[in-house]
């Protein structure tokens, strides 16, 4: 028989107002969620939860060791040393985002909230009372969001003036769809109502960011999204959408999509302003989510001298919090574009990169940026049946999401799926203005082995990356080929001030990309047309 003692008592001071629930409504609650589809755990973690809550309502909190739950949990021996195998820190990691989906999709309405701080493997259990409102958006401001927290994003609607049932089934069904693309990108928390704000009160419910919509059939089926900085009140996004010849439940699938990634991918709205804010901080002080914000800042700026502070802030956080799949995932990810590219003087073997991608694949296996990036370490390291394993798995996860289709379309491209690869890349530019560049090198050499050499010359001119010597040699080469010497000359000037020995290592480093050698010995024959011979 469960009994209340200690921790119970600790888990009340945590509810509203000195409340919480009891031992039975915390059992029901428990019970809720493991019978829950939206409760996206493996067996182990089920196992983890139903142990940590039952040892807590029966006063052992003391218990809840690293040790403790590796043996009785998961199976280890008795000499278990945390030091050596990390199962307990990771598989609670897998637990708290697990929790923070079921709350998120079929939780939300719950009345008992059971959930996993980080730093503890004791859960805390409260009512599920509302956040307390700001009463104006004077006092939104004043209550922004932990700095050291992951940013959240509160979605939900405007609200109407005249009531509309129809109206309102359509952006229910949007918001979900929203919130999981949103989800999709591991960039932000995502806390979904779906009910309007009262008037005269904030959206943000504490939070950082709130994104509003608001339907319409005014001509048809449209849509106006609003994204606002609640720590300033200031709009900083805000888009139209027209549903025009489609389906209501198409417009709200891919309006969903291309809104999320405006908002949440590495280079929309939130990572930009956030980036700015970083630069700001002293070093001393990184939060984890500033080390991700640092790789950002490196990939959209390109400036090598943000590497090594990238990689030693991403270190950082994977020795503070191993469970964090995107640390590791942005650290692979470094460590290829510094292996493949020469950027800086650092020690970054291609073999840790792939390490740390299996890494973060490990700890989030539906992550599409953890398998494209293990599929970029595998194509740089010269694995391509593994590398290509990892890209379909990649797209297989979400065929019809825009979280890095681009990428995936470019690793496609290089590992030989000359139809295929082009067509994604395609796709993502029509749909998604934040692509990264990648896409347009995957059209260059597309079009290059096709002998479509204008058409490859006007995808290099759409690759504005001047760093990593990539856009130096994919139009050097092109012009080459195209029979314009004095305009190839210029590029391969620029080129040798990226890299003044690539007349010597160039065969080395356009390799490690491009791993078909008839199309590695198209493009150096186009460099020695534009006046530089490869040794």
């Amino acid at each position: 028989m469960v009994v209340e003692g200690p921790s119970l008592m600790h888990m009340r001071a945590k509810g509203a107002g000195g409340r919480s629930p009891g031992v039975t409504a915390v059992v029901e609650q428990l019970e809720r969620i493991l019978a829950n589809g939206d409760f996206d755990a493996s067996p182990r973690s089920r196992a983890f939860l139903r142990f940590i809550v039952t040892e807590t309502l029966a006063g052992r909190p003391a218990g809840l060791t690293q040790a403790a739950i590796a043996i009785r949990v998961f199976g280890r021996r008795e000499d278990f040393d945390p030091t050596v195998d990390p199962i307990v820190r990771i598989q609670a990691g897998r637990l708290r985002r697990s929790l923070e989906r079921y709350y998120l999709l079929s939780g939300a309405e719950d009345p008992v909230r059971i959930e996993l701080p980080r730093g503890t493997y004791a859960p805390v259990v409260r009512w599920a009372t509302p956040i307390e409102e700001p009463t104006s958006a004077t006092d939104a401001r004043r209550s922004p969001a932990p700095v050291d927290d992951w940013p959240t994003v509160v979605v939900s609607v405007f609200a109407r003036v005249a009531p509309d049932a129809e109206l309102d089934d359509d952006a229910a069904r949007f918001l979900d769809h929203l919130a999981l693309e949103l989800g999709r990108y591991q960039d932000v928390h995502v806390e979904l109502r779906r009910e309007p704000a009262p008037p005269g009160t904030s959206p943000c419910a504490g939070a950082r960011f709130a994104l509003t919509s608001r339907f319409s059939r005014e001509g048809g089926l449209g849509l106006v999204a609003r994204l606002e900085d609640c720590l300033t009140g200031r709009q900083v996004w805000a888009e139209e959408y027209a549903g025009v010849s489609v389906t209501p439940r198409a417009f709200q699938e891919e309006t969903a999509r291309v809104i999320a990634a405006h908002v949440a991918s590495e280079q929309g709205v939130v990572a930009k302003l956030l980036w700015a804010e970083q630069r700001a901080q002293p070093r001393a002080v990184l939060t984890p989510y500033a080390g991700i914000l640092a790789s950002y800042h490196f990939f959209f700026h390109r400036d090598p001298a943000d590497l090594a502070p990238a990689i030693e802030a991403l270190q950082r956080v994977v020795a503070a919090e191993p469970e964090c799949s995107l640390a590791w995932v942005q650290l692979s990810r470094l460590y290829t574009a510094n292996h493949t590219f020469d950027v800086a003087p650092l020690e970054t073997p291609i073999d840790q990169a792939v390490a740390y991608a299996q890494n973060g694949v490990r700890l989030e296996p539906s992550s599409q940026r953890a398998r494209a990036a293990l599929a970029g370490a595998l194509l740089v390291k010269g694995e391509l049946s593994a590398a290509r394993t990892e890209a379909q798995c990649a797209l297989d996860l979400n065929p019809d999401s825009l979280v890095y289709l681009e990428w995936i379309g470019w690793l496609m491209t290089m590992l030989g799926e000359w139809d295929r690869g082009p067509e994604l890349v395609r796709r993502a530019l029509a749909r998604n203005p934040h692509v990264i560049p990648v896409a347009h090198h995957a059209l260059w050499l597309a079009h290059l082995r096709r002998g479509d050499l204008e058409e490859a010359y006007q995808a290099a001119l759409q690759y504005h990356d001047p760093t990593f010597f990539q856009r130096a040699l994919m139009r050097a080469c092109c012009l080459g080929h195209l029979g314009k010497p004095a305009e190839a000359k210029v590029e391969v000037g620029e080129l040798l001030r990226a890299k003044p020995d690539f007349a010597r290592r160039g065969r080395t480093l356009i390799g490690r990309l491009i791993k078909f050698p008839d199309l590695l010995e198209l493009v150096v024959d186009g460099l020695g047309k534009a006046g530089l011979a490869l040794d």
